[in-house]
């Protein structure tokens, strides 16, 4: 009798190992490379403390099992699970932080001098400014929708809004940012990068360095992923296979956490589905664009150089911090860090079709490209924007909103017919807060005229 006791034992115990070994363990240097990344970039980007990085952004489970440790020193941040699956994040000037495989064995880094920011001029060309009060918005309509999205009680404690900017003809009108934030915090944008990749693509565009029907964009795509063109990467059409899945070991978790060169890995995806035939986003797809605009360079420092010199700096983004993979590419499907102010500035240059008071950024027609939805998106997306065309995504607000959108909450809208851009952070965790209640909302506080 004591014999079977053991001998089941011993395969409850045995199983148990191999359940861990097959679906737990192969996660622990992704949760750990999440916590190391979002612990270095936050403390050494916007300035936060450890202990509300671990208290709210690694909360959810297992993030909240790991440890980290921030090296003030060596800039860094490392973290682990239960002393299991160590991984560092590195901070370089101008670069943010860098979660490192291994060694750092690329030593990229950025020489970008710092341009003076102007502190007496109004915003948004410069930093002088208070919420401008304008004739025909209801003030008191508009603090009452910004305060609802900040309520706990209304919005559970899985969804917490972090700012919310409103820019209404072309004026800062209002703005709200929650406890430890403030309009100088830098936030990050997750996938509203995505957007910024789409702009540089632009620009190189406007310059003719790149068309949207260009194929043959890898140099090994000899095979049938050659007739890919640009517009099929920038439409999430493009038939590449990708898994974007963060529950799991899968091709998006791989590429952010566990790989020296993101492009690199996904490039050697194969089709899975015919080009152009079907909607299906990407963040891989976003960064084999990001890796377009790297071809476009002679060196790295050139590269690297480019959104800074021809977008960030050039509309007063002086907050803006794009975050590379260990080889140096920039990571445009997801790593980017802003204040709110800065992030409404980026959707004001699209409200005004790319014009920045006087100089033409981007083409009018590279705007409208972006409004326009991919022909099997359903009308919610095209040129890395998000849409509402036919009410798709929200059902009170006007048609012609498209969206810069990122985990966990944030956006930023652009409504041209209101003249309207409206930017909401948080971190919803589980739960999406009611964006289609809050827009609406803004709306009738600024529609009295």
């Amino acid at each position: 009798m004591l014999k079977k006791i053991l001998f089941m034992l011993g395969a409850i115990i045995g199983f148990a190992a191999m359940y861990f070994y097959l679906t737990v363990y192969p996660m622990i240097p992704i949760g750990t490379g999440y916590a190391a990344k979002k612990m270095c970039s936050c403390h050494f980007i916007a300035g936060r403390t450890q202990e509300s990085i671990q208290k709210d952004d690694l909360s959810m489970s297992p993030l909240n099992l790991t440890s980290t440790f921030i090296d003030k020193e060596a800039k860094s941040a490392t973290a682990t699970l239960f002393g299991l699956g160590s991984k560092t994040a590195v901070f370089k000037e101008n670069l943010g932080c860098i979660l490192l495989q291994g060694k750092d064995d690329y030593q990229v880094a950025l020489n970008l001098p710092k341009q003076k920011v102007n502190v007496e001029k109004e915003w948004p060309l410069g930093e002088s400014t208070s919420p401008t009060k304008i004739k025909g918005v209801d003030y008191n309509a508009l603090d009452q929708a910004i305060n609802k999205v900040f309520d706990a009680s209304l919005n559970m404690d899985s969804i917490k809004t972090r700012a919310v900017v409103v820019v209404y003809k072309d004026s800062l009108i209002a703005e709200k940012y929650a406890n430890g934030f403030n309009k100088d915090t830098e936030i990050l944008g997750w996938s509203m990068n995505k957007s910024i990749t789409s702009t540089l693509i632009g620009m190189l565009v406007k310059d003719n360095k790149l068309k949207l029907t260009d194929d043959h964009l890898y140099d090994h795509w000899t095979d049938e992923r050659s007739k890919i063109t640009l517009n099929d990467l920038l439409q999430m059409q493009s038939g590449l296979a990708f898994e974007e899945n963060y529950a799991e070991v899968s091709d998006v978790t791989k590429m952010l956490f566990m790989n020296e060169d993101i492009v690199k890995e996904v490039a050697a995806n194969p089709l899975d589905t015919a080009i152009g035939k079907k909607w299906s986003y990407s963040s891989g797809t976003t960064n084999l664009v990001a890796g377009i605009i790297r071809q476009q360079f002679d060196n790295q420092q050139d590269y690297l150089k480019f959104p800074h010199e021809r977008l960030f700096r050039k509309i007063g983004m002086h907050s803006m911090v794009l975050e590379t993979d260990e080889s140096g590419n920039y990571i445009g499907s997801s790593y980017g860090y802003a204040t709110p102010r800065d992030w409404a500035k980026f959707g004001l240059l699209y409200l005004n079709e790319g014009n920045w008071y006087g100089e033409q950024l981007i083409d009018t027609s590279w705007v409208h490209f972006t409004r326009q939805p991919a022909e099997h998106s359903g009308g919610i997306y095209g040129g890395h924007f998000w849409h509402n065309h036919n009410h798709a995504a929200y059902k009170d607000v006007p048609t012609d909103l498209y969206s810069c959108n990122g985990f966990e909450g944030q956006y930023v809208y652009i409504i041209p017919s209101k003249d309207l851009v409206v930017v909401r952070m948080g971190l919803n965790q589980g739960a999406e807060y009611d964006a289609n209640g809050f827009l609406r909302d803004v709306i009738k506080a600024i529609s009295l005229e």
